[in-house]
């Protein structure tokens, strides 16, 4: 059961990613506020753009229960994001692409076979509606955008690539793209300065065109020099020749942003040859009261490890349905779970993620764990529910 849950989440994930690079190849806001869309324009070669991508705060109902989604669509023909319910509070990943007429199919990048989905119109300006599926039942959903208490943020995109070798038929090519969040010239001023400055980490802070095609030129100049003094002779062959078919995708995305906090997410997937390529997200959490980007530290007091430790444990064998006396180390590469840096804050409680072989096997994909609050109070320093 344990290596049949593991393929299962393991085929979803390779699929997101594959998936991922197929389609790149191919003060809070209030109700006052204007939405800034950029200039229309189309994506090229090496050039950003800020539309047509957009994100988009939706909130509504699935069935009866309300519901908060985050999509951002990152690039040409991808969606992706996180919605969550507002009772629980726990960020759930999702990913899509557009299909006809504002047709959008969203699919939950859950464990297990179920596939769930949400299936529906979609309109940038009057929202997202349709139909959810999964567990063999269904429920009509409806969600409007709503900023009310939000930050507001336009999406670049760009997207380049060379041949490894220039002037040569059938040549190798590395392919690149990146899609980046920035805030919208609506918000505060302050407010939207301290986030680009935290989106940038700390660095001077360029205009975000500049800003997203950074990461593709640092890929494609390292891919043009990893051929140095090699003999290319040999890269005729088919076989070869794909191993050398380099790509880098990657994006931001929210996860959370309701005054005080904004999470984003930092996702990237590069295949640099071999048996398959490596991914992973990095998140960060923005008090935008404090105009600080918090570590563990400033959330957590005392001895905060060992009650999370002991809940992270928990959150594991729900998620992955695995008995309380069995070893962590059936599954994992280590015996505990403890905290690490890389987490979100929601209202209702904390996610820690583990990239690829950080705590288990590359088959087990990114581990995200969630703690609800209510189960670790006596070590909280900052209360974040309200």
């Amino acid at each position: 059961m344990y290596l049949f849950n593991i393929r299962m989440h393991m085929n979803k994930y390779l699929l997101f990613l594959l998936l991922a690079a197929g389609f790149a190849a191919c003060q809070p806001g209030s109700k006052e506020q204007k939405d800034d869309k950029g200039a229309d324009s189309t994506a090229i070669p090496g050039q950003a753009t800020a539309s047509p991508y957009y994100y988009l705060r939706l909130k509504g109902t699935v069935g009866e229960q309300p519901v908060t989604m985050h999509l951002v669509k990152t690039g040409p023909s991808i969606f992706r994001g996180y919605y969550c319910y507002d009772k629980v509070g726990a960020p759930i990943d999702i990913w899509g692409s557009p299909e006809y007429e504002q047709q959008v199919t969203l699919y939950e990048n859950s464990r297990g076979d179920d596939e769930i989905t949400f299936k529906g119109k979609l309109d940038p300006e009057t929202g997202f509606s349709g139909t959810w599926r999964g567990g063999g039942t269904s429920y009509p959903f409806t969600l409007k955008p709503d900023f009310d208490g939000a930050i507001r943020l336009d999406v670049f995109y760009a997207r380049d690539s060379t041949p490894l070798l220039p002037g040569r038929e059938q040549s190798p090519t590395g392919t690149a793209t990146n899609s980046i969040l920035w805030p919208a010239a609506a918000n505060n001023e302050r407010m939207a300065d301290f986030i680009k400055s935290a989106i940038v980490n700390g660095n001077s802070t360029p205009a975000p065109q500049q800003f997203v095609k950074r990461n593709i030129d640092s890929f494609l100049t390292a891919y043009k020099g990893s051929i140095a003094g090699m003999d290319t002779s040999g890269l005729n062959d088919e076989t070869m020749n794909a191993s050398w078919n380099w790509t880098s995708d990657a994006d931001m995305k929210v996860v959370w942003n309701q005054y005080p906090l904004l999470v984003l997410e930092y996702a990237g997937y590069e295949f640099t040859g071999g048996a398959h390529g490596n991914g992973g997200a990095s998140y960060q959490v923005l008090d935008l009261d404090r105009q600080k980007v918090l570590k563990v530290a400033d959330v957590f007091k005392g001895n905060y490890k060992t009650a999370l430790t002991r809940e992270l444990g928990l959150a594991f064998r729900k998620a992955y349905r695995m008995p309380n006396g069995e070893s962590l180390q059936q599954m994992l590469m280590v015996d505990k779970i403890e905290p690490n840096d890389n987490f979100i804050l929601t209202n209702k409680g904390v996610v820690f993620s583990y990239t690829p072989y950080e705590i288990g096997a590359y088959a087990l994909g990114q581990i995200s764990l969630f703690v609800p609050y209510e189960r670790i109070r006596e070590v909280l320093k900052e209360d974040y529910s309200k």
